[in-house]
Protein backbone atom coordinates (compact mmCIF):
# COMPACT_ATOMS: atom_id res chain seq x y z
CA UNK A 1 0.00 0.00 0.00
CA UNK A 2 1.34 3.42 -0.89
CA UNK A 3 1.93 5.92 1.86
CA UNK A 4 1.35 9.56 1.12
CA UNK A 5 1.38 12.73 3.10
CA UNK A 6 -0.87 15.73 3.22
CA UNK A 7 0.12 18.45 0.81
CA UNK A 8 0.39 21.87 2.45
CA UNK A 9 0.50 24.57 -0.20
CA UNK A 10 0.86 28.09 1.13
CA UNK A 11 0.29 31.47 -0.44
CA UNK A 12 0.81 34.34 1.97
CA UNK A 13 -1.73 37.10 1.54
CA UNK A 14 0.43 40.13 2.23
CA UNK A 15 2.97 41.77 -0.07
CA UNK A 16 2.18 39.59 -3.07
CA UNK A 17 2.47 40.52 -6.72
CA UNK A 18 2.33 38.82 -10.11
CA UNK A 19 5.04 38.95 -12.76
CA UNK A 20 4.51 36.92 -15.94
CA UNK A 21 1.71 34.99 -14.22
CA UNK A 22 3.99 34.24 -11.29
CA UNK A 23 2.89 34.81 -7.71
CA UNK A 24 5.56 35.69 -5.15
CA UNK A 25 4.45 36.20 -1.57
CA UNK A 26 6.29 36.39 1.71
CA UNK A 27 5.73 36.32 5.44
CA UNK A 28 8.15 37.73 8.01
CA UNK A 29 8.38 36.44 11.57
CA UNK A 30 10.66 36.43 14.60
CA UNK A 31 11.94 33.45 16.57
CA UNK A 32 14.33 33.66 19.53
CA UNK A 33 15.28 37.22 18.66
CA UNK A 34 16.12 36.43 15.02
CA UNK A 35 14.13 37.59 11.99
CA UNK A 36 13.18 35.19 9.21
CA UNK A 37 11.19 35.26 6.01
CA UNK A 38 9.23 32.59 4.12
CA UNK A 39 9.02 33.31 0.41
CA UNK A 40 6.40 31.43 -1.62
CA UNK A 41 6.74 31.25 -5.42
CA UNK A 42 3.98 29.84 -7.63
CA UNK A 43 4.22 29.89 -11.44
CA UNK A 44 1.12 28.24 -13.00
CA UNK A 45 2.49 28.61 -16.53
CA UNK A 46 5.69 26.77 -15.73
CA UNK A 47 4.15 24.37 -13.23
CA UNK A 48 6.60 25.55 -10.58
CA UNK A 49 5.82 26.01 -6.92
CA UNK A 50 8.22 26.15 -3.99
CA UNK A 51 8.88 27.89 -0.68
CA UNK A 52 12.11 29.36 0.63
CA UNK A 53 12.99 29.91 4.28
CA UNK A 54 15.43 32.81 4.45
CA UNK A 55 17.53 33.55 7.52
CA UNK A 56 20.44 35.87 8.26
CA UNK A 57 23.00 33.33 7.01
CA UNK A 58 21.01 30.61 5.24
CA UNK A 59 18.39 29.83 2.59
CA UNK A 60 16.49 26.51 2.71
CA UNK A 61 13.98 25.29 0.12
CA UNK A 62 10.73 23.31 0.36
CA UNK A 63 10.25 22.22 -3.26
CA UNK A 64 6.95 20.37 -2.68
CA UNK A 65 5.40 22.96 -0.35
CA UNK A 66 4.66 20.11 2.08
CA UNK A 67 6.21 21.61 5.25
CA UNK A 68 9.52 19.79 4.76
CA UNK A 69 12.93 21.24 3.94
CA UNK A 70 14.31 19.49 0.86
CA UNK A 71 17.59 21.34 0.32
CA UNK A 72 19.84 23.90 1.95
CA UNK A 73 20.86 26.33 -0.78
CA UNK A 74 22.99 28.59 1.44
CA UNK A 75 24.21 27.72 4.91
CA UNK A 76 25.14 24.53 6.76
CA UNK A 77 23.42 21.35 5.43
CA UNK A 78 24.05 19.74 8.83
CA UNK A 79 21.58 22.22 10.36
CA UNK A 80 18.63 21.12 8.21
CA UNK A 81 16.69 19.87 11.26
CA UNK A 82 17.18 23.26 12.93
CA UNK A 83 15.98 25.05 9.80
CA UNK A 84 12.95 22.76 9.66
CA UNK A 85 11.94 23.75 13.22
CA UNK A 86 12.17 27.42 12.24
CA UNK A 87 10.14 26.76 9.07
CA UNK A 88 7.32 24.98 10.89
CA UNK A 89 7.26 27.71 13.55
CA UNK A 90 6.93 30.34 10.83
CA UNK A 91 4.06 28.51 9.14
CA UNK A 92 2.26 28.23 12.48
CA UNK A 93 2.70 31.96 13.09
CA UNK A 94 1.29 32.68 9.62
CA UNK A 95 -1.78 30.58 10.44
CA UNK A 96 -2.28 32.38 13.76
CA UNK A 97 -2.05 35.80 12.10
CA UNK A 98 -4.44 34.86 9.31
CA UNK A 99 -1.75 35.37 6.67
CA UNK A 100 -2.19 31.96 5.15
CA UNK A 101 -4.31 31.06 2.17
CA UNK A 102 -5.05 27.36 2.27
CA UNK A 103 -5.44 25.15 -0.76
CA UNK A 104 -6.92 21.68 -0.83
CA UNK A 105 -5.19 18.78 -2.47
CA UNK A 106 -7.76 16.92 -4.59
CA UNK A 107 -7.51 13.31 -5.80
CA UNK A 108 -10.16 11.56 -7.90
CA UNK A 109 -10.92 7.98 -8.90
CA UNK A 110 -13.72 7.03 -11.31
CA UNK A 111 -15.00 3.95 -13.13
CA UNK A 112 -18.14 2.79 -14.92
CA UNK A 113 -19.98 -0.50 -15.27
CA UNK A 114 -23.45 -1.70 -16.24
CA UNK A 115 -24.69 1.75 -17.31
CA UNK A 116 -23.54 3.22 -14.00
CA UNK A 117 -20.76 5.76 -13.44
CA UNK A 118 -18.93 6.13 -10.11
CA UNK A 119 -16.54 8.80 -8.91
CA UNK A 120 -14.91 9.33 -5.52
CA UNK A 121 -13.10 12.60 -4.90
CA UNK A 122 -10.87 12.94 -1.84
CA UNK A 123 -10.32 16.48 -0.59
CA UNK A 124 -7.30 16.98 1.67
CA UNK A 125 -7.35 20.47 3.22
CA UNK A 126 -4.12 22.15 4.28
CA UNK A 127 -5.71 22.39 7.73
CA UNK A 128 -8.34 19.89 8.84
CA UNK A 129 -9.27 16.30 8.11
CA UNK A 130 -9.80 14.74 4.66
CA UNK A 131 -13.31 14.13 3.34
CA UNK A 132 -14.84 12.42 0.31
CA UNK A 133 -17.47 13.34 -2.24
CA UNK A 134 -19.25 10.45 -3.97
CA UNK A 135 -20.77 11.03 -7.41
CA UNK A 136 -23.10 8.33 -8.71
CA UNK A 137 -24.70 8.43 -12.15
CA UNK A 138 -27.33 6.09 -13.59
CA UNK A 139 -27.60 6.26 -17.38
CA UNK A 140 -30.70 4.20 -18.02
CA UNK A 141 -33.92 5.54 -19.64
CA UNK A 142 -33.68 8.60 -17.40
CA UNK A 143 -30.20 9.81 -16.53
CA UNK A 144 -29.78 10.96 -12.97
CA UNK A 145 -26.79 12.29 -11.08
CA UNK A 146 -26.49 11.91 -7.32
CA UNK A 147 -23.86 13.55 -5.12
CA UNK A 148 -23.18 12.82 -1.46
CA UNK A 149 -20.59 13.64 1.20
CA UNK A 150 -18.58 11.38 3.47
CA UNK A 151 -17.45 14.09 5.89
CA UNK A 152 -14.95 11.92 7.76
CA UNK A 153 -13.77 9.78 4.79
CA UNK A 154 -14.66 6.80 6.97
CA UNK A 155 -16.72 4.96 4.36
CA UNK A 156 -20.06 6.22 5.71
CA UNK A 157 -22.05 8.75 3.68
CA UNK A 158 -23.47 11.56 5.79
CA UNK A 159 -25.73 13.48 3.43
CA UNK A 160 -27.01 13.57 -0.15
CA UNK A 161 -26.08 17.02 -1.51
CA UNK A 162 -27.58 16.78 -5.01
CA UNK A 163 -30.34 14.65 -6.49
CA UNK A 164 -32.77 12.26 -4.81
CA UNK A 165 -31.72 8.78 -3.71
CA UNK A 166 -32.24 6.63 -0.63
CA UNK A 167 -29.16 7.06 1.53
CA UNK A 168 -28.88 3.40 2.54
CA UNK A 169 -28.96 2.24 -1.10
CA UNK A 170 -26.46 4.90 -2.09
CA UNK A 171 -24.28 3.83 0.82
CA UNK A 172 -24.20 0.31 -0.58
CA UNK A 173 -23.07 1.58 -4.00
CA UNK A 174 -20.43 3.77 -2.34
CA UNK A 175 -18.96 1.08 -0.13
CA UNK A 176 -18.82 -1.48 -2.94
CA UNK A 177 -17.02 1.05 -5.12
CA UNK A 178 -14.54 1.79 -2.32
CA UNK A 179 -13.79 -1.93 -2.01
CA UNK A 180 -13.26 -2.27 -5.76
CA UNK A 181 -10.97 0.76 -5.63
CA UNK A 182 -8.88 -0.89 -2.93
CA UNK A 183 -8.59 -4.05 -5.04
CA UNK A 184 -7.42 -1.95 -8.01
CA UNK A 185 -4.91 -0.07 -5.83
CA UNK A 186 -6.76 3.21 -6.48
CA UNK A 187 -8.02 3.74 -2.93
CA UNK A 188 -6.13 3.31 0.33
CA UNK A 189 -7.70 2.31 3.63
CA UNK A 190 -5.58 3.90 6.33
CA UNK A 191 -6.23 5.02 9.90
CA UNK A 192 -9.95 4.32 9.50
CA UNK A 193 -10.22 6.44 6.35
CA UNK A 194 -10.75 5.64 2.66
CA UNK A 195 -8.60 7.97 0.56
CA UNK A 196 -8.04 8.12 -3.18
CA UNK A 197 -4.36 7.45 -3.90
CA UNK A 198 -2.68 10.40 -5.67
CA UNK A 199 -1.64 9.82 -9.26
CA UNK A 200 2.11 9.77 -9.75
Amino acid sequence: MKIFGLIFIILFLNCSHAVLNQEMSYFEFEMNGENYQILSVNSPDKGEAFNQLIGRDFIAVDYKQDQNIDKVMVGDPEKISEYLKIYKYGIQKAIEKGKLKEKENINSYSNSMNMKFYNVVTYIPAVGKPYNEFIYVEAFAVRRVIKALDRNADGELDIVTSGIYELDKLQNEYFNFLKSGIERNQIAQTEGMYLVIPKE
